[in-house]
């Protein structure tokens, strides 16, 4: 178990994390912060697979699962949007065939199969992801699909593998949260500086997500 003051700095990260994961149309142009949120994330699953493996419950700190497949539905139809460009440029029938998804088809999909579903569009993605540049698409923004897709998976009851042995799991936990509370402090805070000045109404939810509840 965490102390209460690592509980909800975590509790705070999801916040930012859910709070990016709406707002995406916003930054997702800025590849500096691609790259930070893409940290974000990664950081974000290690955490939560180390409380796993220290045997406390998790289920509570994650996102509605309804909230969660509206955002992979988002990035979903927007890595297609950009795939299906491709597609259609150079003739690619198999990804024109297998490769397309709208926000609907997303939103409609049982969850059971969800998460398998779009691994196997993530591969198609990542199998032309050098040419998709010309197109828009960073490594980053598949990396963010894939975090959102693991903690879909584990909502609907499909736990990922725990990396860790139990013994240090939850001293590995906190060094994480201690890692993501520095890249939000001196690499993302920063960054969405910008924001202030070009798009007060998202740097002020940012900042509302950044509030850290005692």
């Amino acid at each position: 178990m965490l102390d209460n003051r690592q509980t909800n700095r975590f509790q705070m990260m999801l916040s930012v994390q859910s709070f990016m994961d709406t707002n995406q149309s916003t930054w997702s142009a800025i590849p500096i912060v691609n790259t930070f949120k893409a940290t974000l994330d990664d950081q974000v699953l290690g955490i939560k697979e180390q409380l796993q493996a220290s045997g406390t419950d998790t289920r509570g700190m994650t996102a509605n699962k309804n909230q969660l497949k509206e955002q992979i539905a988002d990035k979903t139809a927007g890595l297609s949007g950009a795939l299906a460009s491709y597609a259609a440029v150079n003739h690619a029938n198999d990804v024109i065939s297998n490769g397309y998804l709208t926000k609907t088809e997303v939103a409609a999909m049982r969850d059971v199969n969800l998460p398998e579903r779009i691994s196997v569009f993530i591969t198609m993605v990542k199998d032309s992801l050098t040419e998709l540049a010309d197109y828009g698409i960073s490594e980053a923004q598949v990396t963010d699909l894939e975090s959102s897709v693991d903690d879909f998976r584990e909502l609907v009851g499909q736990p990922r593998m725990i990396r860790s042995q139990a013994s240090t799991a939850k001293r590995e936990a906190n060094t994480m949260i201690n890692d993501a509370i520095t890249l939000l402090n001196d690499k993302l805070d920063k960054v969405l500086l910008q924001f202030k000045f070009t798009n007060p109404t998202f740097y002020d939810g940012y900042e509302r997500a950044r509030v850290i509840v005692d």
